[in-house]
């Protein structure tokens, strides 16, 4: 009785409040009391309320996914890739983690999500998620988007969700997580081969491999022209991505940079008249 009246709490709270309520004396620490004592490893299955994943059934096990419960998750990121996702239209989620931004992607009208996730935790968690959203238009491509069709080797980080190629330049001291091979393709061989169709709007979080999946799609980005939301992982990472996609005819705008040089940036085609004077 209990735990359900908690797994439904969420709905009594404002959701421009939400992200607040942690702050708020007295109650933050009551609530975190409550939910480690009745709530916390163990999975429910809950419909997101509000925010740009209203709608979604997803698989949450607190803490790990307070932000999706809440509806709170990246949120300010999630309204853009669903203002940038057009009807009808194709979406990629590269790095899918856990399947929240497919989502997202899907449920502001996409014809076809393509999820691509080479860690086999997360894909486990995504195809969980397609299950309990059978109208959803998602796929799941269990593989490491990268410049190139292969295998590569790649890093299980201590932090549950988190993983890299290990040629990826991110956090290079952390190479002492255990190793598993894994598929990799390209955006353009998928293309050509019909595998895909051309994107709208492709979000990208690779843990340092960004690089790689801009020269695997150099084609589709020339041809296509995608809007794209991508994090860069170190400062040199967000200067090569930056001039590749410049000269690939790109606007880049920075949406948000943190402590750990991790930067989040918008592309969008330039106008042919932009394109024309430069």
């Amino acid at each position: 009785m209990i735990q359900s009246l908690l797994r439904k709490s969420v709905a009594l709270v404002p959701w421009r409040w939400r992200t607040a309520i942690k702050r708020v004396p007295l109650v933050a620490p009551l609530q975190r009391w409550l939910l480690a004592r009745f709530l916390e490893k163990r999975e429910f299955v809950h419909t997101v309320d509000a925010g740009p994943a209203r709608g979604l059934r997803y698989p949450i096990t607190l803490p790990d996914d307070k932000g999706i419960w809440t509806g709170t998750y990246e949120s300010d990121l999630a309204t853009r890739v669903a203002a940038a996702t057009r009807r009808d239209e194709p979406a990629l989620d590269i790095g899918g983690w856990r399947g929240f931004f497919g989502g997202v992607m899907a449920l502001a009208g996409a014809s076809r999500v393509h999820i691509f996730e080479p860690m086999p935790a997360n894909c486990a968690q995504i195809r969980r998620m397609i299950e309990l959203n059978p109208v959803l238009p998602i796929e799941l491509v269990e593989a490491a988007v990268s410049d190139a069709e292969g295998s590569l080797e790649f890093v299980l980080m201590p932090e549950s969700s988190m993983g890299k190629l290990t040629t990826s330049s991110f956090q290079q001291e952390n190479q002492s997580g255990r190793r598993i091979q894994v598929r990799t393709v390209s955006l353009d061989a998928l293309l050509a081969a019909g595998r895909i169709q051309p994107p709208s709007v492709i979000k990208i979080d690779v843990e340092g491999a960004e690089l790689l999946v801009l020269r695997g799609a150099l084609n589709l980005l020339a041809t296509h022209r995608p809007t794209l939301f991508m994090e860069t992982h170190s400062t040199e990472l967000a200067r090569d991505c930056r001039a590749l996609l410049e000269q690939t005819g790109y606007d880049v705008r920075v949406l948000e940079r943190n402590v750990r040089d991790i930067c989040h940036f918008h592309a969008q085609p330039k106008s042919s008249g932009e394109e024309g004077s430069r």
